[in-house]
């Protein structure tokens, strides 16, 4: 085998496996919850469903330019902070995500986004100050709200623009 056949098919096995791995974390949130298992078994409900609070978890979900597409195909609806570090009304947002993450458990689900290490998902969406939420529904955002404002605030307008109210 000549050195530049081999090169080639270096190449194209990198080609491969960067596509693979980025395959894999797009839907790396729909094969996490496909393939958990206790004891060999799946973990169901009689009916064959996946309990909510895996679909739906009490706390809000790290992401990154890599999963979120492959959480929006998997939770709905989905509200994401997105924040960036040293942004004092982000820091006081914090607790209020991780608060309505936890009172809307098995209703909605929550997420977090680092613009700073994540700027796909900041030019995607047009994130241009912080704090941003950004609501989805079916894999749609269907809102984007600006600024820290107080919680029963942020409930209202998540439920309102969601149809829940």
């Amino acid at each position: 085998m000549d050195v530049m056949s081999a090169n080639k098919r270096s190449s194209t096995l990198t080609v491969m496996m960067s596509r693979s791995l980025r395959i894999a974390m797009i839907f790396a949130p729909a094969l996490f919850l496909l393939i958990l298992t206790a004891g060999g078994q799946p973990i169901t409900q009689a009916n064959g469903t996946i309990p909510q609070e895996l679909l739906f978890p009490g706390a809000p979900l790290n992401m990154a330019d890599e999963n979120l597409p492959g959480a929006l195909n998997v939770y709905s609806p989905l509200v994401v902070e997105c924040w960036e570090r040293g942004c004092r009304p982000c820091e006081l947002m914090g607790p209020k995500i991780y608060q309505m993450a936890s009172d809307f458990k098995g209703k909605i689900v929550f997420a977090k986004v680092c613009i700073d290490d994540n700027p796909l998902t900041m030019i995607k969406y047009g994130i241009e100050r912080t704090p941003t939420l950004l609501i989805f529904n079916n894999s749609t955002l269907v809102y984007k709200h600006v600024g820290n404002y107080p919680i029963d605030d942020l409930k209202h307008i998540i439920l309102i623009v969601l149809h829940m109210r």
